[in-house]
This record gives C-alpha cells, sequence and structure tokens, in this order.
C-alpha cells in the first residue's frame, strides 16, 4: 500500500491525476445511467445502450490509464506504439460491453463485472506493452497479481451490488467502485513496474508522441461527454413521453374506476329494487292472504247469522238466540271496519292528505278510555291490565282519536299474543325530553332478528302466528307513522317467551299545561 501511494505522489504530477481521476468518475456515472437506461428497454434498444455504455467505459478507462501515463514522470521520453495502443482501447471497449451484457442477462451479475474488472486489467498491460522508452521494465509479480485481483474482485462485488438493488442509489455506488477499481488497478499496476533508463535500448516501429496521445485523449473525452449528452436528452425525451403516457393511462384508469363504481352503485340499487320488489311481493300475497282470512271470517259470520234471522230458523225474532247474532254481527262489522279504517289510515299517510285534528288531551283520561276499550278482550282471555301512569303527566296538544288509535292497537296486540294469566302494564313518565307511554306484556315474545320485519306493513313474523292470532300486520307500522306525525318515536323490544315492550314517545314541546306536581318537581 505505501509502495503505491509513493508511487502516486512521487513518481506522477498529481494535477494530471486529479484530471485521470475525474475524467474516469464521469465516464463511470455515464456508462452505469446507460446500463441503468438499458434495464427499462428490451430486445435490440437494450443491446444499442448497453453497447454504448461498453464504448464510454472503455473509453473512459482507456482515457483514464494514459492520462495517468502522462503524469507518469520518468525522468526520460516515452512513446506509444499504435497498434498496442489501439488494440487496448478496443479491448477495452470490447470487454466492457460483453461484461455489462453478462451482468444483466440470465447469468450471474457477478460474471458480468468478472469481466468488465477483466477488460481494466487487458486494457492496462496491453497498453503498458505500448510504451517505448530507453529503458528496462523489471516486473514485481506480485503487484501483478494484486492488480488483476483488486480490479476482477472490485468490479463483480460492485455489478453483483448493483443487480440487486436495481435502484438509483444502487447504481450511484456501482459508478463509485467502478471508479476505484479503474484507480486503484491502474497505480497498483504502475507500482508493480520500474523503469531503468538504458539509452542503448532502441525506440522503433510506428509511435506516438506524448502530444498526440494528449489529442487522442481529448477526442475519447468528447466522446464520453457527447454520449453522456445524448443520454442525458434520451433520458429526458423518455421521461417526458412515459409521463404523458402515465398521466394518460391514470386519467384511464381514474375513468375506468368511476365506470366500475357507477357499475357496482348501478348493480347495487338494482339488487336493492329487486329485494325490495320481491319483499313487496311476499307482502302482498302475506297481506291478500291475512285479508282474506280477515274479511270472510266476519262475512260469514254476519252472512250466516243474517240468514238464519232472516229464515227464523229459531221462530219469530224475539227469541233471545237472535240478540247474540246481533251482537256477533254488530261486533264482525265493527271489526271489517276497523280493518278498513286501518287501511284508509295508510293509504291518506301515504298520500301525504294525512293531517292532525290537534286539540288539547289529557294523557292520563286517554290512557284510561284506551284501557277500557280493550278491558273486555283482556277478561275474556284471562289477562290483568295494570295501568301505571304518572301523575305528573301534562296536558298536550295532540289528535286525541289518532293517540288512542295508536294505543289501542299496541293494547290489542297485546291482548293478541299474550297467553291465559298474563299480564299488560300500560307505564307512562315525563321524560327530561320526551313523553314516553310504554306497553308491557308478558306474552310470547318476538325474535331479535324478526322484529324489523314486524314493523313493516303487512308484516308477518310467522304465517302460522297470523292463522293463529287474527290480524293483517297493520297495527305497529300505522301506530309508529301515527307517532311520527307528532314527531315522536314508537319503538319495540322483545324476547321469546318472555314478553313484549312497545314504547312510543312525544316531545316535550307538545306540552301545554304541566300538573302542579310536575312544575314544583321541576
Amino acid at each position: 500500500m505505501f509502495r503505491v501511494l509513493g508511487c502516486i505522489f512521487e513518481q506522477h504530477d498529481l494535477r494530471l491525476v486529479v484530471v485521470a481521476g475525474l475524467l474516469c468518475a464521469f465516464a463511470c456515472a455515464t456508462a452505469m445511467s446507460m446500463i441503468w437506461r438499458a434495464q427499462a428497454t428490451q430486445g435490440m434498444t437494450r443491446h444499442v445502450w448497453l453497447a454504448a455504455a461498453g464504448v464510454v467505459a472503455g473509453c473512459g478507462i482507456w482515457g483514464t490509464h494514459f492520462v495517468a501515463m502522462l503524469a507518469y514522470q520518468s525522468g526520460f521520453p516515452v512513446a506509444y506504439d499504435v497498434g498496442l495502443t489501439v488494440l487496448s482501447a478496443v479491448i477495452a471497449m470490447t470487454m466492457c460491453g460483453v461484461g455489462f451484457i453478462v451482468a444483466v442477462s440470465r447469468f450471474p451479475s457477478a460474471w458480468g463485472g468478472a469481466i468488465t474488472g477483466a477488460a481494466i486489467g487487458t486494457m492496462h498491460y496491453v497498453g503498458m506493452a505500448a510504451v517505448r522508452a530507453p529503458a528496462d521494465a523489471i516486473w514485481d509479480w506480485r503487484y501483478v497479481l494484486a492488480s488483476a485481483v483488486i480490479g476482477i474482485g472490485m468490479m463483480a462485488w460492485g455489478m453483483r451490488y448493483t443487480q440487486r438493488k436495481g435502484t438509483p442509489a444502487g447504481y450511484a455506488v456501482g459508478a463509485l467502485v467502478f471508479t476505484l477499481a479503474i484507480v486503484l488497478m491502474h497505480f497498483t499496476g504502475m507500482t508493480a513496474v520500474i523503469y531503468n533508463f538504458n539509452p542503448t535500448v532502441a525506440v522503433d516501429g510506428v509511435v506516438v508522441a506524448p502530444g498526440i496521445l494528449a489529442v487522442a485523449i481529448t477526442a475519447s473525452a468528447v466522446l464520453i461527454v457527447a454520449l453522456g449528452l445524448i443520454g442525458a436528452m434520451l433520458d429526458s425525451h423518455l421521461a417526458h413521453r412515459e409521463k404523458s403516457e402515465a398521466e394518460r393511462l391514470r386519467a384511464h384508469i381514474v375513468e375506468l374506476e368511476a365506470t366500475k363504481h357507477q357499475l357496482e352503485d348501478t348493480t347495487h340499487n338494482l339488487l336493492v329494487a329487486r329485494d325490495a320488489a320481491d319483499a313487496a311481493n311476499r307482502a302482498k300475497s302475506s297481506f291478500l292472504a291475512a285479508m282474506s282470512h280477515e274479511l270472510r271470517t266476519p262475512l260469514n259470520a254476519v252472512i250466516g247469522f243474517s240468514e238464519m234471522m232472516k229464515t227464523q230458523v229459531f221462530g219469530a225474532l224475539g227469541h233471545k238466540r237472535y240478540a247474540e247474532y246481533a251482537n256477533d254481527i254488530h261486533a264482525s262489522g265493527t271489526h271489517l271496519l276497523s280493518l278498513i279504517n286501518d287501511i284508509l289510515d295508510l293509504s291518506r299517510i301515504d298520500a301525504g292528505e294525512g293531517t292532525l285534528m290537534e286539540e288539547v288531551v289529557d294523557l292520563q283520561e286517554a290512557i284510561a278510555q284506551s284501557l277500557r276499550m280493550v278491558a273486555g278482550q283482556a277478561q275474556q282471555g284471562g289477562l290483568v291490565l295494570v295501568s301505571d301512569v304518572s301523575p305528573l303527566l301534562p296536558l298536550i296538544r295532540a289528535d286525541k282519536r289518532r293517540l288512542k288509535q295508536a294505543l289501542i292497537n299496541l293494547l290489542g296486540n297485546a291482548v293478541k299474543f299474550t297467553p291465559e294469566g298474563g299480564t299488560i302494564t300500560v307505564r307512562a313518565r315525563l321524560d327530561t325530553s320526551v313523553i314516553a307511554i310504554a306497553v308491557i306484556d308478558t306474552g310470547i315474545g318476538i325474535a331479535s332478528q324478526d322484529i324489523p320485519r314486524a314493523l313493516e306493513r303487512f308484516g308477518q313474523v310467522d304465517s302460522s302466528l297470523a292463522r293463529k292470532y287474527e290480524g293483517t300486520g297493520l297495527g305497529l307500522p300505522l301506530a309508529k307513522q301515527l307517532m311520527e306525525m307528532h314527531g315522536g318515536s314508537l319503538t319495540l323490544e322483545s324476547t321469546v317467551n318472555v314478553g313484549t315492550t312497545v314504547t312510543i314517545t312525544m316531545p316535550l314541546s307538545r306540552a301545554i299545561v304541566m300538573p302542579p306536581q310536575a312544575t314544583q318537581a321541576a
């Protein structure tokens, strides 16, 4: 190592050494950028880029060598054999091109680096063989071997590293390693030889003077710069074209994505519409089946009992059985009227014709009246009705008939679905922001997954239940819409075989007069 440093600092013009190093670095960087560009191409274009990189690298090695030779201070005139000098340049360019092709092919990239390292060494020693001077050359073969190992080893590692990384940073490291390999190999090789002046040695053959060699080196440097500029311009042009193409493709992708989203939305909407149509069709079928049962049963009773009264089966109309038939006819007619009213109410609400006839309503009285309306049915079913109404309930402004209609629907459902011995509780409370009335039963309950269906129009949780328990599935949806018309809500909570709680609420803003107890509590 000290001999190499001594060779550099004691036997060379350091200014030209720096020039050689800069020329070498520029050539290596240009060659590596061309290899990077070649990696992005295919076929003949790739081979053209790699061949150009080989020419640039070969000229760089050759120019570095001979600039360093011009820096060598021998103390006697030195010339160079033309044939060997030209051959050294051809060897450098050819072997570098082959090495680069191998490095980016299916072969291990280290092989390509080793060939490139061999190109450095071969060019150097062919160039040294071209030296013509009145001196005897004495070689130290240890340094010759060391220079070969440095060139081949460093380039094998550098090319392998560059190809493994495959990034601009990786190629920058490769260019640095390439530069160091050339410089270290050259000066280690120069350390391997000592020229002893011998005036008897004749300088024969066709030789080139150092001045002409300097012109050739300048030409090689110009070639490197020209190829580098051409590569840079091509890079800029290709980058601009790639950018335009990328923008066009991005716009196309955005358009395709938008079309995809539109198709997905359309598909989703169609699926939703299909499901809604299926649900509507099922609801219609269920409704028709339920209405058929609900209408035919009371109509059969009306027709049958009226026929018996008409034909006076039990004699004159004064018979007590006719009074029972008249009651049954009245009950059946009332039931039919209730069904028709529910259907008409929903139709009016859907048509936007549903209006509230608001008046001052005493909630305690409205709840009591609703309980009295279902008391007979509850008694027949063996049920217990419980009123748990807070005395703090205010007077409100509401549609009394609609409010009672909703309460009676909820109580009717509770009576219908609560087995004998069960309890139905009406609990009314004044909350901070709403007035809440809950109808709580200990009936058969509803599974959680069936609750949304129970709140749909004509929704029947189970068709078998629809047959066992009369109903069209209009009560809950109608009550819900009536509460929403009042600015309130209806919620349903239920557990199978435990019971159901239906809660209706109205905003506190409907309160007109608060009871004295509520005012004091506030």
